[in-house]
This record gives C-alpha cells, sequence and structure tokens, in this order.
C-alpha cells in the first residue's frame, strides 16, 4: 500500500521515510501514502493513535534553513501531524540535523548516574559484584547502537 515512502518497523512502531528533490515532492509523496495507510488499516480494522504521530525534516543546516518559510502540510485523517525537531526511536535521539548532541547527553547522564551508583554500593560488595552491576547499568550504554554512531569512528 506504501509507493512513496519506505517503512521501517519495529514491533507496534513504524516511521516512514520519504525523500525528494523539493519540500512540496516530500509532502506529496507523505500524504499519499499516508492515505494509503489510512485505507489499509480502514480495511484491516486496525486504527491509529494520530495524537502521538510526528514527522520530522531531515536534512543539513543549510538545507533546513532555506524552507524555513515553507512548513510542510503532513496530514492523515484531515488532521495536521505535529513537526518535531528531534525524536527517540528504539531509544535513540534523533535530531533534524543528524547530530549527535542531544543523544550523547542524555547517555552521559544515565551512565553518570550508573557510575555514582557503582560508587555507593562499592565499599559494600565484592569486585565481581561491581563488574556485574557495571556490566548490568552502564556498559549497555556504550555497546547500544554502536554500530550507527562507530561509523564516524572511521
Amino acid at each position: 500500500c506504501l509507493s512513496k515512502t519506505k517503512p521501517r518497523l519495529f514491533a507496534d512502531d513504524t516511521n516512514l521515510t520519504a525523500a525528494g528533490e523539493s519540500i512540496n515532492d516530500v509532502e506529496a509523496a507523505m500524504n499519499s501514502d499516508l492515505e494509503n495507510l489510512r485505507k489499509w488499516l480502514i480495511a484491516n480494522k486496525l486504527s491509529l493513535n494520530v495524537a502521538k504521530t510526528e514527522f520530522i525534516l531531515i536534512g543539513s543546516k543549510p538545507m533546513i534553513k532555506s524552507i524555513s518559510n515553507r512548513q510542510p502540510n503532513i496530514i492523515i485523517e484531515n488532521k495536521p501531524i505535529k513537526q518535531v525537531y528531534d525524536c527517540k526511536t528504539l531509544g535513540v535521539t534523533v535530531d533534524q540535523h543528524l547530530s549527535w548532541k542531544n543523544n550523547t547527553e542524555t547517555i552521559c547522564k544515565k551512565i553518570t548516574s550508573g557510575i555514582s551508583a557503582l560508587r555507593q554500593i562499592k565499599e559494600f560488595v565484592e569486585k565481581d559484584t561491581l563488574v556485574s552491576v557495571y556490566n548490568s547499568i552502564v556498559r549497555p550504554y556504550f555497546t547500544y547502537c554502536c554500530e550507527v554512531w562507530d561509523v564516524f569512528a572511521w
């Protein structure tokens, strides 16, 4: 049912991606496939929570700035979809410029909290317990999604 966008599915979460030469192309592609999706949902007796539905434009700073006076009108069920400038998908914060700043700040706070917990318990537990706690509450923040951000280390 989707002919102009690319779906990305995980459990009950779906992201649609559209690309185009202009903001008008992207708007037309999204609105066309959102209408197709609406019809498919009705035919399959499913619903979409429009209140939780959002869209984000992703591009370079100059590109986003060049279209700042032209906000796209993305709609489903005759209701406008809210534009956001960053969003969380599968635990990773993505912003409109694909910067890692917000995501890194969030991860740093969680790592700091985990290290603080380790400091508080270190006098009361054995070293192997500390290692186990580290591997459970700190290390995952370093390894989750590292295939994505490690690309920039090359």
